[in-house]
C-alpha cells in the first residue's frame, strides 16, 4: 500500500456494473452489496453511458467513472472491459479489483499484474441459445479462462457451478448467493391500476427464459384472465414474434423492461401468480424479488432455481413440460389457502438466507482477506469458507 493510502478506507474498483442506478440483475446485486459496504470501503465503479445517464462523479458516497460508448455497438462491452482495465493499470490506485462477470475473464490476468483481484461467476451466457456460433464460443472460452487463469478469489452465485467446476480450478470457489433488500414498504411503492394478473418479468426476454412454455400452458387450460409479460424483447425479434402468435388467444399485455425498481416491485406486488419457466439461470434476482412481494411462485425445476427455495416454499414444475406447468397453474389458482401457506414459508426462508445486509459481509471478508494477506485463496486453504 502506498504512503498516500495509509489511514484511509481500502479502495475497491468494481468492473462489470455497467450502470448505476442499476436495472439489470447483476448490477442490482452489486449495487446492493455496495450499499452496505460503502462506509467500510471506498468504491470506484466503472460504467458505460449506454447503461447510465450520469456523468463521472461521486453519487451517494460512491465514485462512478463513466466511459463513452464505443462507436461500434456490438463491441461496446469488450471496449468497456478493456477501457476499465487500462484505467486501473495506468491511472488507478486501488487495493482490490472486483470483476463481476465471466465474460470479462480475459482482463483478470492483466489486472493481476498490479492488483489483487476477486471475480464472480454469475451466469453461463452461452446456454442462452440466442448467440451466433462465434459469440457462443467466446463465452465458452471465457468460462475456461475464468477457471484456468483465475482471479485471487473466485466466487459463484450458483451451487451447481461450484460443484461442477471446483475440481477444475486451483482456487477455492466460494458460494455467495444473491439477496434482497428488505426496505420495500407498501406505502412507498408507486400505485398501479392493474392487479390480479399472472406475471412474468425479466430484463431480457429470450428463448431460454421459457416464456413460450408459460403461454402454451395458459392456452392449454383456456385461461381467460389478464397476463403481463415484462422485459426487453428487442434482443430476439424472431422469438418475440413467436410469443405474440402464442398470445393471440390470450389477454396478454407486453411491457418493455422496467428500470424503475419500485415500479417493478409494484407490478410484482399486484400479481396473483408469478411464473418463472426459465431453462437456465445463474441465481435469479427476479425469483427473490417476487418472493419478497409475497406472491405465489411457480418455477421451473432447474438446479439453479431449486438451490434457492425448497419444494414447500414455491411450486416447481418439470422444466419445459407444458402439461405439468398447466396442471400446476390450475392447482395454485384453485387452492388459495395452499398458496398462502407456501408464500409464508418462502418469505421466512428469504429473510433467513437472502438478506443483503448479511450477504454483503461475505464480500467484506473477501476484501479484507486480499487487503491483509495479499495472496490467492486456493482450493485447500481453510480461510474464508464463504
Amino acid at each position: 500500500m502506498s504512503e498516500k493510502r495509509k489511514g484511509r478506507k481500502p479502495k475497491i474498483a468494481v468492473i462489470g456494473l455497467k450502470g448505476l442506478p442499476a436495472y439489470g440483475g447483476s448490477a442490482r446485486a452489486g449495487e446492493n452489496m455496495i450499499f452496505f459496504l460503502k462506509h467500510e470501503y471506498q468504491f470506484v465503479v466503472f460504467n458505460t453511458d449506454t447503461h447510465t445517464s450520469r456523468s463521472s462523479g461521486i453519487y451517494n458516497e460512491v465514485e462512478q467513472v463513466v466511459f463513452r460508448k464505443f462507436f461500434i455497438g456490438s463491441l461496446n462491452t469488450l471496449y468497456y472491459y478493456l477501457r476499465s482495465a487500462f484505467y486501473c493499470l495506468f491511472r488507478g490506485d486501488y487495493d482490490v479489483i472486483h470483476v463481476f462477470h465471466v465474460d470479462a475473464a480475459f482482463i483478470v490476468p492483466l489486472l493481476r499484474l498490479r492488483y489483487r483481484v476477486v471475480s464472480g461467476h454469475r451466469a453461463r451466457p452461452h446456454l442462452a441459445g440466442k448467440w451466433n456460433p462465434l459469440v457462443s464460443w467466446y463465452f465458452r472460452f471465457m468460462e475456461w479462462v475464468f477457471f484456468k487463469m483465475p482471479a485471487d478469489v473466485v466466487t459463484s452465485v450458483s451451487k451447481p457451478v461450484v460443484d461442477m467446476f471446483q475440481t477444475h480450478t486451483k482456487r477455492k470457489i466460494l458460494f455467495i448467493p444473491n439477496g434482497i433488500l428488505f426496505n420495500h414498504n407498501a406505502e412507498e411503492l408507486p400505485s398501479i391500476e392493474e392487479r390480479d394478473y399472472i406475471l412474468f418479468a425479466s430484463g431480457r426476454i429470450m428463448n431460454g427464459k421459457g416464456v413460450h412454455i408459460m403461454l402454451m400452458a395458459l392456452n392449454k387450460i383456456g385461461y381467460k384472465g389478464r397476463i403481463l409479460i415484462i422485459g426487453n424483447r428487442r434482443h430476439s425479434p424472431g422469438y418475440s414474434l413467436r410469443l405474440e402468435q402464442l398470445a393471440e388467444s390470450l389477454d396478454v399485455r407486453f411491457i418493455d423492461i422496467i428500470k424503475d425498481k419500485k415500479l417493478l416491485m409494484s407490478y410484482l406486488k399486484n400479481a396473483k401468480l408469478f411464473i418463472f419457466p426459465s431453462f437456465f439461470e445463474g441465481m435469479s434476482n427476479m425469483l427473490l424479488e417476487a418472493s419478497s412481494m409475497q406472491v405465489p411462485i411457480i418455477s421451473s425445476d432447474i438446479p439453479e432455481n431449486k438451490q434457492v427455495f425448497d419444494d414447500d416454499e414455491i411450486f416447481f414444475f418439470k422444466t419445459g413440460n407444458v402439461d405439468d406447468l398447466a396442471s400446476k397453474i390450475q392447482y395454485v389458482l384453485a387452492r388459495e389457502d395452499k398458496g398462502k401457506e407456501v408464500v409464508e414459508k418462502c418469505y421466512t426462508r428469504l429473510k433467513r438466507d437472502y438478506d443483503w445486509e448479511k450477504i454483503s459481509q461475505k464480500y467484506a471478508e473477501i476484501y479484507h482477506w486480499l487487503y491483509k494477506n495479499k495472496k490467492p485463496l486456493n482450493r485447500h486453504d481453510n480461510a474464508i469458507q464463504g
